[in-house]
């Protein structure tokens, strides 16, 4: 029987933009009744030579090898797929995707059976139903790692690690409920192993809701007695700027070499903490290396319970493969007496790709060194990315949601809303995460003045959240600080009430981030509309917020909607000088993150528009 084959549309627009003849591997996962979804690709570092073993490990669980993908006139496909057969497991029949270079026109897929390639056709599967079918699991626990610092060590303490894991000596909690699994299966709040993960996803919405509403004070007519919700999982445990829904898993116990059963799993009452550490039995002559494991599985949501364990398992193995892989590059590096340094692992989740990477970096290793930076330029070959951008830096891993402490301001404040009402038009839109700043955050009392500043810390914010820099956002005062030690303001601007405009807004740009400006001017609102196409191609090229003043009050430009035939035009306005509590629907209902025609700007002032460039680095 032939498997039912869809494609990711993240996939098919990263084919597109490959130019180069060469051969690669796909990446996919295979659930409900033999539907197999390819997600992700790599292509080969050397000609006649394929890479997966380097790279298979960083894909989420579940994303497995499943077949080849051949750009041109390639000739080693065949034997490319023969290479492979033996390392894929989740499907009898390989596919093989016929590509042309730079053009989607003429894809052909084929699978591999009873030795010869058979043509099949395909689905493509959008992002929204992407969003809605899959979600991702995220796991963290501790652990103590003995080993002596050789490489041998570390990869058979790393293979008796793994062992170990995977007979059945770890159980796992589901965050925020009282749901256990073991190697024997899942137990409480009814929940049964022919149950699917979409219950699971359910059952978490559902003691979320209730713990919200026991401590929420609900205002008279704000909400009916009784009325349900359900809280996308993405806005409790996922990572910022990602639409999917994210489960938590708690490790409850690790039994050591010498235990022989799995403690608080099943029967008690408590939650487990967010991490327990584990240990292995201790040796002499071994030094002790505390290891933070996190993992992560990709799970269509009509899987069964019953998988859930041997995945979350196999997540575990993949990040402890990552930890080891790291390991040993350093130690075979090392011309000197060998040290062993420990590995972290870092999540990441490229727009292009639609589904999380990970990588294993080791501390005290900065990314500007010289063999970190030619692993991450052979990483960005790997995926037929350009070395222009960062992708893997530290500076760009995933923020999750449920690891942030204290008050955010809100992310992507314009998903969601509804179309501009442009005939025929095309969106240009920023490109990445931000945040949202705006008057009186952090009891800062700056309404009235403070809006440029505003403008320039969300703009600071979409560097940080792309990764570009690890400084955090400026505050006023610092901001003010800055302009004075550079000498263009006074000493008693520091503290003042005193507005600033595009022209300081990339003094600091540059002086806080290294980050050039282009200054576009008009003399009157009336000509702002002129610069759709200008704008158009900002975003397409740069994709950074843009901060708008002049004469009158400061905005900030996250996108436009653009009609080239009819010159019609909407701007997509975060505006600064929103008062209120961090609730979208408000913000955007009442229009603070909203589409304006060209009567928004004031016709009797001038503007200057601060145009943030993006550095080249990767």
């Amino acid at each position: 029987m032939l498997p039912k084959l869809k494609i990711s549309a993240f996939l098919l627009k990263r084919l597109e933009r490959i130019k180069q003849q060469c051969s690669g591997c796909l990446f996919g996962v295979l659930y409900g009744e033999g539907t197999l979804l390819l997600m992700g690709f790599n292509v080969e570092s050397t000609i006649g030579h394929l890479n997966y073993e380097q790279i298979q490990f960083k894909f989420p669980a579940e994303l497995d090898l499943c077949g080849l993908v051949k750009f041109g006139d390639c000739t080693d496909a065949e034997a490319h797929l023969t290479e492979i057969l033996k390392d894929v497991d989740i499907t009898d029949n390989p596919i093989l995707l016929q590509c042309e270079l730079g053009t989607l026109v003429g894809l052909r897929a084929h699978v591999f059976m009873h030795s010869k390639l058979e043509e099949v056709p395909y689905e493509v599967m959008e992002a929204e139903e992407l969003h809605s079918d899959f979600c991702f699991t995220r796991l963290k626990c501790s652990l103590d790692f003995y080993t002596q610092q050789t490489v041998e060590a570390v990869q058979r303490e790393m293979h008796l690690l793994r062992k170990m894991f995977s007979g059945g000596s770890l159980a796992f909690c589901i965050d925020s409920t009282k749901i256990y699994l073991t190697s024997s299966g899942a137990q409480g709040q009814g929940l049964k192993n022919d149950a699917l993960i979409s219950n699971l996803v359910n059952a978490v919405r559902k003691a979320i809701s209730s713990a919200d509403e026991k401590h929420e004070v609900v205002e008279k007519g704000n909400k009916k007695k009784g009325q349900s919700t359900s809280i996308p999982l993405a806005s409790v445990f996922g990572a910022l700027g990602c639409a999917y829904d994210v489960l938590s898993i708690n490790v409850l116990r690790c039994k050591t070499r010498e235990r022989t059963a799995v403690d608080g799993a099943g029967g008690s009452n408590e939650g487990p903490p967010p991490a327990v550490a584990m240990c292995v039995k201790r040796e002499e002559s071994k030094v002790c290396m505390p290891l933070e494991v996190e993992a992560m599985a990709m799970l269509c949501k009509s899987t069964k319970v019953s998988r859930l364990y041997d995945i979350l398992i196999e997540s575990i193995c993949r990040s402890l493969r990552l930890f080891e892989q790291s390991m040993v590059e350093r130690l075979e590096e090392s011309t000197e007496s060998p040290e062993l340094l420990r590995p972290s692992g870092y999540h990441f989740f490229p727009k292009e790709f639609g589904h999380f990477l990970s990588c294993s970096y080791l501390d005290g290793v900065s990314d500007d060194e010289a063999n970190v930076q030619e692993k991450r330029k052979k990483l960005h070959r790997h995926f037929g990315l350009p070395a222009i951008r960062p992708y893997f830096r530290r500076a760009n891993r995933c923020i999750f949601r449920n690891d942030l402490t204290g008050v955010i301001p809100l992310v992507n404040t314009h998903v969601g809303l509804r179309p501009s009402g442009i005939v025929d038009g095309k969106q240009y839109l920023v490109q990445g995460n931000y945040y949202y700043y705006h008057y009186l955050q952090e009891q800062m009392q700056d309404k009235g003045w403070g809006c440029a500043y505003r403008s320039l810390q969300t703009i600071c914010s979409w560097f940080l959240l792309q990764g570009y820099t690890e400084k955090p956002v400026p505050t006023h005062r610092e901001i003010q600080q800055y302009l004075v030690r550079i000498g263009d303001k006074p000493s008693n601007f520091v503290g003042s009430s005193q507005w600033i405009g595009s022209t300081e807004v990339s003094m600091c740009l540059q002086g806080f981030l290294n980050v050039d400006s282009r200054i576009q001017h008009v003399t009157s609102g009336a000509d702002v509309a002129t610069l759709a196409s200008d704008l158009a191609m900002h975003f397409q090229t740069q994709g950074t917020p843009i901060m708008i003043g002049g004469g009158v009050l400061a905005h900030t430009i996250i996108g436009i909607d653009y009609c080239s035939q009819t010159g019609k035009v909407k701007f997509l306005i975060l505006d600064p000088h929103y008062t209120g509590a961090d609730d979208l629907q408000t913000i955007q209902a009442k229009g603070w993150c909203g589409w304006k025609g060209g009567d928004f700007w004031d016709k009797k002032s001038y503007y200057n528009l601060c145009m943030p460039q993006r550095p080249i680095m990767f």
